[in-house]
């Protein structure tokens, strides 16, 4: 099975906690901090090698920012559906998940998935054809929070909808024209949480399949929220207790 390397010292650390099959750890001959002898320990712990290699391996073989940490793996895909993700479950236990509509950022797609999985999101849905696959600049800017989500592609965003609402799931849209008041939507779990991007937001198929659309209310001078920052404000509310 082709490898998968993963880059960065937060992101391996976190990806040591579940990493599955066949697994090797790199570091750079110079890198040195207190974390990384955490690193080491968790991998030895797994009975996964650490190799020591000099700093030049990371310029062939990770893209920039991967302090000089490295975990290459098993390829294993981030979109799983057959085993791990399923409407039904997701629904019995008033879940969320987040649906990205039309965010192609890589580093936002990112952001929302660190977001999700602290707040205790179940999982994130991305369409094929209007986002990234979930590459190291993704997984590196969720912080490695990709190890521990689900992040699930659709080909056809409105048909994803479709089915979540016939397994009972409230589908709530963001938009600065939203109308249902933002502190009281923690009544609607299950839900489909719609994140649209910030040039344009929601597109409108999606925007007519929303059961109800919330806006964050802003009292400076700034008329919008990165899209990232808009979704953990909404899904603070959401899942709060």
């Amino acid at each position: 099975m082709a490898d998968q390397i993963i880059a960065g010292r937060k992101v391996v650390l976190e990806y040591l906690s579940t990493v599955e099959g066949d697994a090797t750890l790199y570091i750079a001959e110079s890198a040195h901090g207190r974390i990384l002898d955490v690193i080491v320990g968790k991998a030895s712990s797994r009975n996964i090698p650490v190799n020591k290699v000099p700093k030049s391996w990371f310029d062939s073989h990770c893209q920039p920012h991967h302090q000089g940490v490295a975990l290459m793996m098993s390829y294993r895909p981030h979109n799983t559906i057959q085993n791990r993700f399923y409407l039904p479950d997701i629904a019995s236990s008033q879940g969320v998940i987040v649906a990205c509509d039309g965010i192609t950022d890589p580093h936002n797609i990112g952001s929302i998935i660190r977001t999700a999985e602290a707040l205790g999101g179940n999982a994130i849905i991305v369409t094929k054809a209007h986002a990234p696959e979930i590459t190291q600049t993704i997984i590196k800017a969720s912080a490695g929070a990709t190890a521990h989500i689900i992040v699930h592609h659709v080909a056809n965003l409105a048909s994803f909808i479709e089915d979540a609402k016939q397994s009972g799931f409230w589908i709530i849209g963001t938009s600065d024209r939203g109308t249902h008041p933002i502190h009281s939507i923690r009544q609607y779990k299950p839900a489909v949480l719609i994140i649209g991007s910030e040039g344009s937001g929601m597109r409108h198929r999606t925007q007519q399949l929303c059961d109800i659309t919330v806006a964050i209310p802003l009292r400076g001078k700034v008329s919008s929220l990165n899209a990232s920052v808009a979704a953990g404000i909404v899904l603070w509310e959401l899942l709060k207790e």
